[in-house]
């Protein structure tokens, strides 16, 4: 056969050698990276390989038979292309549904019947119409023919599937980020440019006649496509997942392929990972961080771990979940995976915030299940009972507790699991030195609507009960056997006014005056053990009656003072019942300590914000500043002390009643004690 050589030949042969290249370079890696990628782009390349090898060959022919014979082969590369160029481009945009038999079948149907009339029934007399050899421009034998009504109608079809593909790859190219709308972008370049060359080749008067441009072109585009392969590592870094991992994540998301190669990761998981790297394995790309890698070996299973990275700001907790993208054909074959981190830092800060209250609370923090055995209890029993929580837990909740308290425990805690209510109670618990301690303890679910576990909260107040068993010697001894000795003294000191003369009954006045104070020393020791110990039940108390009474009974008592009131017609106040008593010391102490001949007193009450306040003015010598700040510092000292039990009683009664007491001195002389109570409610 004579050949000719034309000014195409050399640039299709590349173009075709270099097709050929790109394809074995494919099919070396079709078991690596996306499968369909892949073979699709092995499709791709065998298709335009053929295509433009074998037009070499017919531009080369010098006879009508071998031309057609050239043709033959053209139309394989020209079928295989268009069919493998779709399922390229829907292959690469995740489009996985498109790979089912039948929609495969579909793809395929066009071009597959094309390839078979062509060598059953030959291109002439089915695309071509009167073939002959011309003589072109450039002065060498091409091949001239009439386009049959079946080569239009293929070419449409063609034109209308390659602008859909490039319209999936220009969404593609604008949807994407980074290195994948690189990827598309230069793709959608590779595949428009010959499309282009060919409608203006055979569509105008630009190109020679008769001359298919578009295996021509596929010499540029073999260079596109070049560097998309080896800059953007099409077949390695394929978009697995991305549209659904990516959607709207907070969570850090990287997505790796079938040999566990970082090909994606979202802006969160770049600033989780700052060194993290397209391309790079997965060991090399978390080998500060082993627990990432871990999860990544247990092969997509859903298991995972936890991972701390430390920053500037603090360590960061996260977990770590690999989740395996099955091939979208079987659906069994693992083509990559997509590796989620989700930050618990405020979580785990939480947890540890609360496992520390735990661990440094001042009482025994204990979780005790229905069986009645310790299943946690807390690192301060070390502190509190001597013993160690490792040697405590496991064993039954009643084994340190006090023989004769057993009974009692045992049913607070069936009551805690029964009725889900707390259970508090006072038992004794054995130290390791062997002593017994005294405890308070609350038992209640350790859950709501909970009953399997309880948690149990220990509150040591031994050196509590002791200070009580002292301060009730001391207040027995203070109410009672001094006002019992008060009353002997003054009996005795009435008995010898018969038997002493004036001077004589000059001192035991003196007496008497003192047996009268320790006698109301006593009782006000024992108004304030009542203040103390009892619970403050809110009474209805009307001020605009008691204040009235008190002054009366106060005037009568003292004759020599002179109180004048002032109060609304109802002053209706929440406070406690000895309130009375508070109002009434204020009052007395203002005659007795008064240093004049006659004790002025003013009383009056007003409404005050959502309550009344009582003002009681004297023009006496004043309460002394030491006293006035024992109030405001709550305490007494040596140096620093109350004259007396009274205003103490006053303190605790306003305080207890929910009000406030103030105490100031008036000029020239005397004091002004207020006091605010709160309203009734409804009055």
């Amino acid at each position: 056969m004579v050949w000719q050589t034309t000014p195409y030949t050399v640039p299709l042969l590349v173009a075709g050698a270099s097709s050929f290249v790109f394809a074995a370079y494919a099919f070396s890696r079709r078991f690596r990276g996306s499968t369909l990628l892949v073979r699709t782009f092995l499709g791709v390349t065998v298709g335009a390989g053929i295509w433009a090898t074998a037009y070499a060959g017919q531009l080369s022919a010098t006879t009508l038979p071998g031309t057609l014979l050239w043709n033959r082969f053209v139309w394989i590369g020209v079928g295989t292309l268009a069919a493998a160029w779709p399922a390229f481009v829907l292959a690469y945009t995740g489009r996985s549904t498109w790979f089912r038999p039948r929609r495969l079948a579909l793809i395929c149907l066009v071009p597959a019947s094309v390839v078979a009339a062509v060598w059953s029934i030959g291109a002439v007399p089915l695309f071509y119409r009167s073939p002959a050899l011309a003589t072109s421009d450039g002065g060498h034998l091409v091949l001239a023919y009439s386009p049959t009504v079946a080569l239009l109608a293929f070419t449409a079809y063609s034109y209308a599937v390659n602008l859909l593909s490039f319209a999936v790859l220009g969404y593609a190219a604008i949807d994407r980020t980074g290195i994948f709308r690189r990827q598309a972008g230069l793709l959608f370049l590779a595949g428009t440019f010959p499309m282009a060359v060919g409608v203006l080749g055979a569509w105008s008067s630009v190109g020679p006649r008769f001359v298919d441009l578009t295996p021509i072109s596929f010499a540029v585009t073999v260079g596109v496509v070049a560097w998309v392969v080896f800059r953007y590592r099409l077949l390695d870094l394929s978009p697995v997942a991305r549209k659904t991992a990516f959607a709207n994540l907070s969570d850090g998301v990287v997505v790796l392929d079938g040999a566990d190669r970082v090909v994606d990761a979202n802006d969160r998981a770049r600033e989780l990972f700052a060194s993290l790297e397209f391309g790079q394995s997965a060991e090399a790309a978390f080998s500060g961080v082993p627990t990432v890698f871990n999860a990544v070996r247990n092969g997509g299973t859903g298991k995972g771990g936890r991972a701390t990275i430390e920053t500037e700001d603090g360590p960061l907790f996260l977990t770590v979940t690999e989740h395996a993208v099955s091939s979208a054909v079987s659906g069994a074959e693992r083509s990559g995976s997509v590796v989620l981190f989700r930050d618990v830092t405020e979580r785990e800060t939480l947890q540890r915030r609360y496992r520390a209250l735990i661990e440094k609370s001042p009482n025994v923090i204990a979780i005790c299940g229905t069986d009645g055995l310790l299943r946690y209890v807390s690192p301060s029993i070390d502190r509190l009972l001597g013993r160690q929580a490792a040697t405590v837990e496991g064993r039954p909740i009643l084994d340190l507790v006090h023989p004769e308290d057993r009974a009692e425990s045992q049913r607070r805690f069936e009551a805690a699991l029964e009725t889900g209510e707390p259970q508090v109670f006072e038992h004794r618990i054995a130290h390791e030195n062997g002593d017994w301690r005294a405890f308070e303890t609350t038992i209640e679910p350790l859950f709501e609507n909970a009953t399997k576990e309880v948690v149990i909260t220990a509150t040591d107040v031994t050196e509590n009960r002791r200070h009580e068993q002292r301060l009730q010697v001391l207040n027995r001894v203070l109410r009672h056997d001094l006002k019992n000795d008060a009353n002997v003294i003054g009996g005795y000191a009435d008995l010898l006014r018969d038997h002493v003369d004036a001077e004589g009954s000059e001192h035991l006045d003196v007496i008497d005056r003192k047996v009268e104070t320790l006698t109301h020393l006593s009782e006000q020791a024992r108004e304030i053990d009542v203040a103390l110990h009892d619970e403050f039940d809110p009474a209805e108390i009307d001020l605009a009656s008691l204040l009235p009474r008190l002054c009366d009974s106060l005037e009568t008592a003292f004759p020599d003072a002179s109180v004048s009131v002032s109060t609304p017609e109802v002053a209706v106040v929440s406070a406690d019942e000895l309130l009375e008593s508070a109002v009434r010391n204020v009052l007395e102490n203002a005659v007795i300590h008064h240093d004049g001949a006659v004790a002025n007193i003013e009383v009056a009450v007003g409404p005050d914000e959502d309550g009344y306040r009582v003002e009681i003015a004297d023009d006496g010598p004043g309460i002394p500043p030491v006293e006035r700040t024992v109030f405001s510092e709550g305490r007494e000292t040596p140096l620093e002390h109350a004259s007396g039990l009274g205003l103490w009683l006053v303190h605790w009664i306003v305080t207890g009643s929910g009000g406030e007491l103030a105490i100031e001195t008036r000029e020239p002389t005397g004091t002004l004690v207020s006091m605010w109570f709160p309203a009734m409610d409804g009055a």
